[in-house]
């Protein structure tokens, strides 16, 4: 994106061209409504996934605040690893609210605020980061110094923005295929909702009950420590669960099992893993194993399979509908800033339980709309490579 002959760009304080975590403004009438923001609104494709309107009140104690046009950028791992960053340009409400492990960085006119979100998003950034991490093991936070005195290219405004514009087009390209992969999850919650009936109101009169009826094992992952880039086994953390019931195998560990640990540590196709321990939003992530080679899971994580008496696509997709989002929210137990759902907890969920032949059809409907995503999302991993090199190319030219 630019030449040899261009001149050396100089190097700045991200602190003194950033307003990093500003004040909140007291002449904003308390009645106003603001946008709040939880971790799980923030993607980690670097986008606002979703924002709830409430009013200053609720929100102005214990919450970050920010406006419209901020960057926001997780600092807890693992969501700042896995690039947890948005711009909050098309937020609803000029004002907004969200975790608390937030930081929020104002751009001021040295620099625009589409680079600078580029800037924090990459890989580059993140690695950076991630070696200055502070705190404890697993729970470790990107610190307000660190991001203050971080040293970054400066170039010219014109060519911050000329950059900014290569990196939206490409963005722009890759983040329509994603909308169609995300087209293939609303039909699947959809076609759950139409085969089994809200989960509340149970308008099909299933029998009700509680997981626990429709499983015959719940199991803890491995609390070996993984390694980055040695080990027989990839490991599954929490972090490579989706939201939305899917998986994120781009930041893997890896490490080796014995041979009575197999049985216990390894997560095979059909299986289904629970996120037991996250932030408040995000615990309780869940998604079906498909993958052809067994991976090992870690202790964040519960591996369960059903009994005779579930499939587990339609164990899956109860645990990813709103209604059990929202119970999950509600019975998590929050401890130093972590939530968690333990095995006992997990089985005692309630649920409806349709006859198996239904959660079959349900099964296979599923399995015919996943193998039409699979083509989707090979389109969509071209746009992503040719994107994130334009990314890395753009910021490695210049430091």
């Amino acid at each position: 994106m630019m030449n040899k002959t261009d001149k050396k760009i100089k190097m700045v304080k991200l602190g003194d061209v950033v307003d990093i975590n500003p004040r909140f403004d007291n002449s904003i009438s308390i009645d106003s409504t603001v946008s709040f923001v939880p971790m799980a609104g923030v993607s980690e494709n670097g986008c606002l996934l979703f924002e709830e309107s409430r009013k200053l009140d609720e929100v102005k104690k214990g919450y970050r605040y920010f406006q419209r046009g901020d960057v926001l950028l997780a600092k807890i791992t693992p969501c700042m690893e896995n690039g947890k960053a948005s711009p909050t340009n098309l937020l609803e409400n000029e004002i907004g609210f969200g975790s608390t492990e937030f930081h929020v960085l104002r751009a001021t006119e040295q620099i625009n605020w589409r680079y600078l979100f580029y800037m924090v998003w990459n890989d580059l950034f993140r690695a950076n980061a991630k070696k200055k991490m502070t705190g404890a093991a697993g729970q470790k936070r990107i610190s307000t110094a660190f991001l203050s005195s971080y040293k970054i290219p400066l170039p010219p405004l014109a060519e911050q923005k000329r950059i900014a514009e290569i990196l939206d087009l490409a963005d722009e390209a890759r983040r329509k295929r994603k909308k169609n992969l995300a087209l293939y999850d609303d039909l699947i919650r959809s076609l759950f909702l139409k085969t089994f009936g809200d989960p509340v109101n149970n308008q099909y009169n299933f029998s009700r009950g509680t997981i626990r009826e429709l499983i015959n094992e719940v199991k803890y992952g491995t609390s070996k420590k993984a390694d980055t880039s040695k080990g027989e086994y990839p490991v599954l953390r929490m972090g490579n669960i989706t939201y939305d019931g899917n998986w994120n195998f781009s930041s893997l560990k890896y490490c080796d099992l014995e041979k009575e640990e197999l049985d216990k540590y390894l997560v095979h196709n059909g299986d289904m893993l629970f996120n037991r321990t996250n932030s408040r939003e995000l615990v309780g992530k869940t998604a079906v194993f498909r993958e052809k080679n067994p991976m090992a899971y870690a202790g964040y994580l519960i591996r369960v399979r059903p009994n005779k008496y579930a499939n587990i696509e339609f164990l899956s997709a109860h645990l990813n509908s709103k209604w059990a989002k929202q119970y999950l929210s509600a019975k998590c137990k929050s401890i130093v800033g972590m939530a968690n759902i333990n095995a006992q907890e997990l089985q005692d969920i309630p649920i409806l339980i349709p006859p198996l032949d239904l959660q079959n059809q349900f099964a296979k409907q599923v399995e015919e709309i996943n193998q039409q995503k699979a083509r989707e999302q090979a389109l969509y991993d071209q746009h992503d490579n040719l994107f994130n090199a334009l990314l890395q190319r753009a910021f490695k030219e210049m430091l």
